[in-house]
């Protein structure tokens, strides 16, 4: 039988946090893919845009729908902007969270190791001792022959 791990506690807390990590880099990262699809979206409206004003200036454009075309590319501006500074904060907050991540992963492989080479040494103590016995009995056989 073998012994409880000392440790088993404090390995089973850190895995535990290493999964909530897992869990939290998981839905952060599904955020950080929609916003910067939605970056990619709003670059790709403000060029369509750019290109339509190139086009009906070849034609002829008011200048009403001229005003209007670059007010609604300066509200992407300002819109791609504020995504791109939302996109590199997630960013951020990513490779924090993936170098806890790491960090708590190791941590738990150290717990796992550690428990592993407890548990061979106590293997080989009860073979040792198991040995010992079986000794034991077969000198005292051969005594009360």
């Amino acid at each position: 039988m073998e012994t409880d791990y000392r440790f088993e506690r404090v390995m089973k807390l850190a895995d535990h946090e290493k999964q909530n990590l897992e869990i939290e880099y998981k839905q952060l990262y599904e955020q950080f893919d929609q916003i910067a699809h939605r970056l990619i979206d709003l670059v790709d409206q403000k060029e369509s845009i750019q290109m339509d004003i190139q086009k009906k200036m070849v034609q002829a454009m008011r200048v009403d729908q001229m005003t209007m075309k670059f007010a609604d590319i300066n509200k992407l501006e300002i819109l791609i902007e504020e995504t791109r500074k939302y996109f590199l904060s997630l960013k951020e907050r990513l490779e924090v969270l993936q170098t806890k991540l790491q960090e708590k992963t190791i941590e738990v492989k150290k717990y796992k190791k550690l428990k592993a080479r407890r548990q061979s040494f106590e293997r080989k103590q009860r073979m040792r001792d198991e040995m010992k016995k079986m000794d034991e009995i077969a000198g005292r056989r051969a005594a009360n022959r």
